[in-house]
């Protein structure tokens, strides 16, 4: 396609029509009459050979292309904001239905989300957030706009330049069993603690199994006496059998929150993991992800929450 050729006014009516999904609405967000938005619509469908707004009942509703291609439009608009030195409108989370995507680890949803979900529904009553998986696309995820953070344990070596990072806060490993266990008692040897039943969550991902890594790193076989498909299967796993895992202190403190388990000492030492947050350098300027990202962090657990081990 000859770039030359394209409007870039077009570029800035197809982010309307893909956020407000009416071509009245979009001609109003960008100051453009019915006919003139309208008009556009025809040559964006067009050059992109699909409908892009399809009528479903009384609503218009975006074709999956249409959908795809929205994270990635929001971004160029924002480039372009930024390029001609347009001032970026303040964001105010009290009035905006800003919809936030985050991509996580189990863990992280666990431990970050009732408090995040809380400070959110504070700050914003019409804000709204959507979950997903943190997996091998995250990077890809942050960089085409798809997300608009990432949660998990980054090193700072593994990230591409473009991208930041910021710790939230450590966490270390320790035993959990259930309450009446025979032998996750006290002080567990190394031998007794390789010959326990584990239960241990398969790696799906970059993201996963920070545990298991270590574990393996110190040459320990453990007896892996079940695989279960996702992390919040453990505490079933383990309340009503001899089964035992290997999980961060926070995590443990959740699922002893919703049945009856207790934390033991491993019989090694385990360095702490750092949870951090990534994002894309290119969005650094934006008013509503940068309160994002402060909310996350005014709502990660404080180092003191760290030493407060809950034994029975």
């Amino acid at each position: 396609m000859n770039l030359s050729a394209i409007d870039v006014n077009l570029v800035i009516a197809l982010d309307a029509l893909l956020q407000e999904r009416s071509v009245t609405l979009a001609a109003r967000r960008v100051g453009l009459s019915q006919p003139a938005m309208s008009h556009a619509l025809t040559r964006l469908r067009e050059l992109f050979s699909d409908p892009l707004l399809i009528r479903v009942g009384r609503q218009m509703a975006l074709t999956s292309r249409a959908e795809a291609m929205t994270p990635q439009v929001t971004a160029i608009v924002h480039d372009l904001a930024g390029l001609f030195g347009e001032t970026t409108p303040a964001f105010d989370p009290a009035t905006s239905d800003r919809a936030f995507r985050i991509a996580a680890t189990e863990y992280v949803e666990l431990v970050l989300l009732p408090r995040l979900n809380a400070a959110l529904a504070q700050g914003g009553p019409r804000l709204a957030l959507h979950l997903l998986p943190l997996d091998g696309r995250a990077v890809d995820a942050l960089r085409s706009g798809e997300i608009d953070l990432a949660i998990g344990v980054f090193p700072q070596e593994s990230l591409p330049s473009d991208l930041r990072r910021a710790p939230l806060f450590d966490d270390r490993f320790a035993g959990l069993a259930r309450m009446s266990h025979p032998t996750a008692r006290g002080h567990v040897d190394l031998q007794t603690y390789a010959a326990l039943p584990h239960v241990v969550v398969p790696r799906r991902g970059a993201h996963d199994g920070v545990a298991d890594d270590l574990i393996a790193a110190r040459g320990i076989a453990r007896h892996e006496a079940m695989t279960v498909p996702h992390v919040f299967l453990v505490p079933h796993a383990i309340t009503a059998s001899d089964l035992v895992a290997t999980v961060a202190t926070r995590l443990g403190r959740a699922f002893s929150s919703l049945v009856p388990l207790r934390s033991f000492d491993l019989p090694f030492e385990l360095p702490p993991i750092e949870i951090a947050m990534a994002w894309n350098s290119r969005t650094e300027g934006d008013p509503a992800r940068a309160w994002l990202r402060a909310v996350v962090t005014d709502t990660a657990p404080s180092p003191r929450e760290a030493g407060r081990r809950k034994r029975a």
